[in-house]
């Protein structure tokens, strides 16, 4: 058995918590408690530092079991990236120093590795050899999509890239849908198979168990059945009652007690259900209806073994703002390899090494992905890893020569075919993209170490067909098992359907809209405005470019009003500064209309997300003639009319005063997904639109002219 236990970086205290209380402690006191079973236990690096700090108790107990040679620990990358998408440096240095780290607090050192998620690329054996492992656990699904058969996944196989090896054990599916979401007697029965008379394979039947703590105690209804109906300590007495034909070992004793059964060369894969997350939501409908098909067919098992559906790196494709997040880690990574690589004094390496913690703990996993699980769809993940990642930039920047210095860059930074406008300074960073209505896709404050945007599109998933169909689900009963989370429907709140809404663009800041002068703030908030798709969401062109960071974008378009043809011709202007303490990003609109049959309208929406819609110490404040209106940043509606609003956060110690010329008024649109998460279906917010609005006023001549200013800094402490 290899047991996998993981918290993410920027995860809630009190969930790490719980996850201690309901599953790491039980599970690993429950395997004190049966000596004579031996597993193989992972721990990320982030949730042995939380347990080192937390729970002393924890890591005596865990030090008992190492000594009397009942478990062994593995390695693997300390802040669990998924390596593949990482450079190979910084694989290699993950893995070092989760290996370092269990040689310091345990006298160990680790022979094997877990592979986060399970995602493999062939290229993986050269740096996993390189810092020093031995073997890796990895889905039966590999195995089969290389085209091993059934029989020949009951021993290990040896890979190798270049020359380096690497052994590679086979983890079987069966085994993880019926534990513990089956009665140990179904377990019992699979491993049974390794008694059969005739069975391949030279040596004693090897089958793997490997999965995540957590489905023991954390997922919805787990506890109560492992623990309080007793299931894991009947599966425990169950292995120990087998007899003579089965014994429990440690994957360093399987690796030691025999040979490998032959070199293999496993395809690009993870585990099932990621590689169905992964496609495209049209493909993946249509990857689960081949798959189904396949089970209507007599011998279909033979062909579903070669329906693996996509790979990983797709997540960068299917969600931009992964992507975004990624090409940010990636060009920090690039910095940094630069500076180490120069050398320096003392103080430098100093500074260097803290860079480069706070690089890797960016690089986890979680929120760069979605599945069954909330990762992506997390602001509070997304923000914990942004957060690292604007440290390391923040030290980076500071070893830098000329480190105060304004840096600008037109490049494909996030590689989609179009150049960025990257503009970067040691108080801010900031991304243009003129290819999408030369919008801002990141305001990086790095005094707060906050990225302000940290939105998400709304966009179709396979699951939402369940939410509109208001399915829900129910807890484990006496008795009756769990459904595991793969076939388990369940609603965290009624109505969710409702909040099924697709958004035409990305949530970015500085997108211009022309629109009707009748549409409403319900309008915008339902996107409904008739606006121009072409000024909100087309290519702008950069005109012209001045000293120190003054972009001037134009664009000329066709819209339609009143079912009427309208030629635009518009005009961008977009400068960002540092002024002393305060950051400033300003952007000056004209906008003209040809003989518009109507009055138009003009709009300049920004997207912030401060994480909390609803937390009193987060909330907009607008200074309007009739005194002061203070409301929290969940408030759906028009705010009022004014030249200046402000968005105030308490929790991460940021102020932004937006400032109008003319005064506007302000349409505040909260942007909610529905996604789902080990605890089913749930509404989370992922920000706030802002659109201020101006009407052309009368004798304008179809010319529409607007300024925004917004200054962002870090008020004075009370």
């Amino acid at each position: 058995m290899l047991v996998h236990s993981h918290q993410p970086v920027g995860n809630f205290a009190p969930v790490f918590e719980e996850a201690y209380q309901k599953s790491y402690h039980p599970f690993l006191s429950a395997l004190s408690h049966h000596p004579r079973i031996r597993a193989s236990l992972h721990y990320s690096g982030i949730l042995l530092e939380w347990l080192e700090a937390h729970h002393p108790e924890f890591f005596r107990l865990l030090r008992q079991l190492i000594e009397r040679e009942q478990v062994e620990l593995l390695g693997g990358g300390f802040y669990e990236p998924i390596l593949p998408a990482i450079p190979d440096a910084d694989k290699v240095a993950q893995v070092r120093r989760l290996s370092a780290y269990l040689r310091d607090k345990f006298g160990l050192t680790p022979r094997g590795a877990w592979v986060a998620e399970r995602v493999w690329e062939p290229g993986l054996a050269r740096p996993l050899a390189e810092a020093g492992v031995e073997y890796v656990t990895l889905d039966d699904t590999h195995f089969l999509a290389a085209g091993l058969e059934p029989a020949e996944l009951q021993g290990y196989y040896l890979t190798e890239e270049v020359g380096y090896p690497l052994r590679l054990i086979p983890a079987l599916k069966s085994l993880r849908y019926t534990i513990p979401f089956r009665e140990p007697l179904e377990t019992m029965r699979i491993l049974e198979q390794g008694r059969a008379p005739g069975r391949f394979g030279p040596q004693p039947a090897l089958f793997v168990f490997s999965d995540d703590c957590e489905k023991f105690g954390v997922w919805p209804g787990t506890f109560e059945h492992c623990y309080r109906h007793f299931w894991l300590e009947r599966f425990l007495h169950a292995i120990e009652s087998a007899g003579e034909w089965l014994r429990t070992a440690t994957l360093a004793d399987c690796v030691a007690g025999s040979p490998p059964w032959g070199r293999v060369y496993l395809p690009t894969a993870a585990y099932p259900e990621m590689m169905e997350w992964a496609l495209p939501e049209g493909a993946s409908r249509e990857f689960r209806s081949c798959r189904e098909e396949t089970e209507r067919l007599a011998g279909g098992d033979r062909c579903r073994r070669f329906l693996t559906g996509g790979l990983w790196r797709n997540f960068l494709r299917k969600y931009p703002e992964s992507n975004q997040i990624h090409k940010l880690m990636l060009r920090i990574s690039r910095r940094w390899q630069a500076l180490h690589d120069a050398g320096g004094s003392p103080e430098r390496s100093q500074g260097l090494s803290e860079a480069h913690r706070h690089l890797l703990a960016g690089q986890c996993n979680d929120a760069y992905w979605h599945g069954a699980f909330g990762g992506l769809y997390a602001p509070h993940l997304r923000s914990g890893i942004l957060r690292e990642l604007i440290r390391a930039e923040a030290i980076l920047d500071r070893l830098e020569p000329d480190d105060d210095r304004l840096r600008i860059e037109s490049t494909d930074f996030d590689l989609d075919g179009s150049a960025e406008l990257l503009v970067d300074h040691p108080a801010f960073g900031l991304v243009i993209k003129p290819s999408d209505g030369a919008t801002v896709s990141s305001l990086r404050f790095k005094p707060a170490d906050a990225e302000l945007i940290n939105s998400l599109r709304r966009r179709p998933e396979v699951y939402h067909d369940r939410v509109r169909q208001q399915a829900g689900g129910a807890g484990a009963e006496a008795g009756h098992p769990p459904a595991s989370i793969h076939e388990r429907v369940a609603s965290k709140e009624a109505n969710l359907a409702a909040y099924l809404a697709y958004d035409r663009y990305a949530r970015h800041a500085l997108r211009t809209y022309v629109f009707p002068a009748t549409r409403t703030w319900e309008d915008f908030a339902g996107l409904n405005l008739e606006e121009s798709d072409q000024l909100a969401g087309g290519a702008w062109s950069l005109a012209s470019q001045a000293p120190p960071a003054v972009f001037e974008f134009r664009r000329e378009a066709r819209t339609s009003v009143d079912g009427r043809a309208v030629r635009l011709e518009a005009i961008k202007r977009v400068s960002t500064q540092a002024v002393g303490e305060e950051w400033e990003v300003a952007c000056r609109l004209s906008v003209t209309a040809e003989a518009p049959p109507g009055p138009l309208a003009l709009g300049l929406e920004l997207v912030f997300n401060l994480l909390a819609p609803d937390a009193a110490d987060r909330y907009y404040r607008l200074l309007a003639d009739g005194g002061e209106v203070r409301r929290p940043l969940g408030f759906q509606g028009e705010l009022g009319s004014a030249s200046h609003l402000f968005i105030v956060d308490g929790w991460q110690h940021v102020e932004i005063e937006l400032e109008a010329e003319p005064g506007a008024a302000w349409w505040m649109a909260p942007i909610y997904t529905v996604s789902q998460s080990e605890a089913g279906f749930e509404r989370v917010y992922q920000g706030s639109a802002i659109l201020a609005v101006w009407k052309a006023p009368a004798g304008s001549d179809g010319v529409l002219r607007a300024a925004l200013r917004a200054r962002i800094r870090q008020p004075e402490k009370p």
